[in-house]
Formats: structure tokens, C-alpha cells, sequence
């Protein structure tokens, strides 16, 4: 009886007057004697006073189930409780740690900080002597007639370097007198400029096989001589060597300055002045020179006044082309 009572009573919603009104109907049903309800007062009584008696019984085991669940939650609680108090404590410790490493590590930086200083305020004078003693050895070997022997401006390989040894010793000795340096001085002139000319030529090289990382290096190195100007001069005419050879140059103008202007924005340390160089090439010399032979006949008015109205528009289309593009 106790699982059909669990059954009724499991049922959700659990209505305590339908469980009532059916287990009296349950009752009179079992009272049929020849198919006549026979009510029985007393078992009826009976039938309810056992009903009561197995939920008290049935509330019993509940009951002892529910105290068992609570001992084994608030045990489980202790637990945690516990485990939580352990791990607070651990983290506790474990932020003490922290900070003190944090300290540590702290002092440890300001140590180092302090030390580098240190060390950079001996090295950097150190490292400028040791620098001013190379370029001396440098500088004794252009006091010594002859030839030079020194590898480092014989070799083509050790170009780039001999090109910040050259240019250090150049600006030296536009310093000194020449009274007793003049054969030194035109030496390292001389070794100047061969190198000079010897970076220009690469340059050009570097732009016919377009190896931008090449001519991005020599441009810098160029930057500090006195020759960067040839540099970039070499530059405008290997751009324009193979364009305007068409009876119509204005159509070449923008074409060339939209395929120029993303490698001289690559080479060039100061791309806006070799832009606007590169621009004023070639309207100063192609393009006038070009004007120049369309107007140089004048015997027929009219023509001529054709030829400079056309030359004029062309102009006009360019420059406005130049001035709006995003380039």
C-alpha cells in the first residue's frame, strides 16, 4: 500500500480531496456483495484509520530521509566551508608572495636601470674612442703616399662600409688646415667621390633589375653625400629613358607619375621633394621641349594659334590630373 501511496502522492498537482474520494469509492467498490454496494461504517473506519497510520509511517521514513539529506548538506557545507577557508588563506599567501616579488623585481629594475646608465656612460665614451682611433689608422693611411692598402676601400663587397668610413674622414678634414694635409685631404677627396660615382652607377643597376630593397640602401647612404642630388637625378632619367617617345608626351605624364610614385615613396628618405622634382623634370624639359617644336613654326597664324591653344588645354588637363590625384 505505501508504493500506491507514493504513486498518489508523486502526482503533480496532488489533491488530498480526490485521493480521499477515490479510496472510499475503493472501499464501497470492495463492499459489493450480488453486485449491491453494502456500506460498512466500520470498515470504512478501518480502512481510513490504516490509511492514516501508514502515513504516519510513510511521513516517518520522510522525515528520517529528509533529517539524513540535511545532516549530509550541512556536513557538505563544513566541507566547503573548510576547503574555502584553506584556499582564502592560500591565496592570502599567495598575494603576500606576489607583492613581495613585485617589490623584488622593482628594485631589481631600478638597479638595472641604474646600471645600464652606468655602463652606457662608460661605453659611449669608449666606443666614440675606439671609433676615433679606427678612423685615425684610417686617416694615417691617406697620409702615406701611394696607393691605398687598405682592404676595406679595395674591396667591392665592403662598399657600404667604406662608404661611412670615407664620408666620417671627409667631414673631417674639410677641418683641418692644409697647409700640412693638402696631399691627405685631395686622397680622401678623390676616394669620396670614386665612391660616390661607384654607388650612383649600382643605383642605376639596382633600378633596371628593380631590387628596391638595393636602391632604398644606397639612396640612405647617399642621403650624407654630397652627391645624393646625382642620386636621385639618376633616378628621373632611368624613369624616363624608355616614355615619351610618342608624338603625344602629355598622355605618358600621369601614367609614369602614378607607376613612379609608390617607389619613391619606397626608396627615398624625403619622397615629396623627389616627387615634386620628378614633376617639374618633366615639365621643364620634356614637355617644353616638346612645346617648344610644336610652336616653333610661325608662318602660319592660324595653325600656330591652333597648336598653342591645344598645347595650352594639354597643359591644363595635366595639371589638374597631378593636383587631384589621391597620389
Amino acid at each position: 500500500m505505501l508504493q500506491q501511496y507514493m504513486k498518489e502522492l508523486e502526482q503533480d498537482p496532488y489533491d488530498p480531496e480526490q485521493f480521499i474520494e477515490k479510496l472510499a469509492w475503493k472501499i464501497l467498490g470492495n463492499s459489493k456483495k450480488e453486485g449491491v454496494e453494502i456500506f460498512d461504517p466500520v470498515v470504512m473506519e478501518e480502512t481510513f484509520v490504516q490509511c492514516i497510520k501508514d502515513f504516519k509511517l510513510l511521513q516517518d521514513r520522510q522525515k528520517k530521509k529528509c533529517e539524513k539529506l540535511e545532516q549530509l548538506c550541512h556536513e557538505e557545507e563544513v566541507r566547503h566551508v573548510q576547503q574555502l577557508s584553506h584556499i582564502q588563506e592560500k591565496n592570502k599567501l599567495s598575494m603576500n608572495m606576489f607583492q613581495a616579488l613585485d617589490e623584488r623585481i622593482n628594485y631589481i629594475a631600478t638597479k638595472v636601470i641604474h646600471l645600464g646608465n652606468q655602463l652606457e656612460a662608460v661605453n659611449t665614451p669608449r666606443s666614440r674612442a675606439v671609433e676615433a682611433q679606427k678612423l685615425m689608422s684610417y686617416f694615417s693611411e691617406f697620409l702615406s703616399p701611394g696607393p691605398l692598402l687598405i682592404d676595406v676601400f679595395n674591396d667591392k663587397d665592403h662598399i657600404d662600409e667604406a662608404a661611412d668610413i670615407i664620408q666620417k674622414l671627409y667631414h673631417i678634414s674639410q677641418e683641418i688646415p692644409d697647409e700640412k694635409f693638402a696631399e691627405a685631404k685631395k686622397k680622401i677627396a678623390v676616394k669620396y667621390d670614386e665612391i660616390e660615382r661607384s654607388f650612383i652607377e649600382e643605383f642605376v643597376k639596382a633600378h633596371r633589375t628593380l631590387d628596391l630593397n638595393r636602391m632604398k640602401e644606397i639612396a640612405s647612404i647617399l642621403s650624407h653625400f654630397k652627391g645624393y642630388a646625382q642620386c636621385v637625378d639618376a633616378y628621373i632619367e632611368q624613369c624616363q629613358l624608355s616614355t615619351f617617345n610618342g608624338k603625344d608626351p602629355f598622355r605618358e605624364v600621369i601614367p609614369l607619375c602614378e607607376r613612379s610614385f609608390k617607389t619613391i615613396h619606397t626608396v627615398f628618405n624625403n619622397p615629396d621633394q623627389v616627387m615634386a622634382k620628378f614633376v617639374l623634370n618633366i615639365f621643364h624639359l620634356k614637355l617644353q621641349n616638346h612645346i617648344v617644336a610644336v610652336l616653333s613654326d610661325e608662318r602660319d597664324k592660324k595653325q600656330y594659334l591652333q597648336h598653342l591653344m591645344d598645347v595650352y588645354m594639354k597643359t591644363q588637363q595635366v595639371l589638374e590630373l597631378i593636383s587631384t590625384s589621391p597620389t
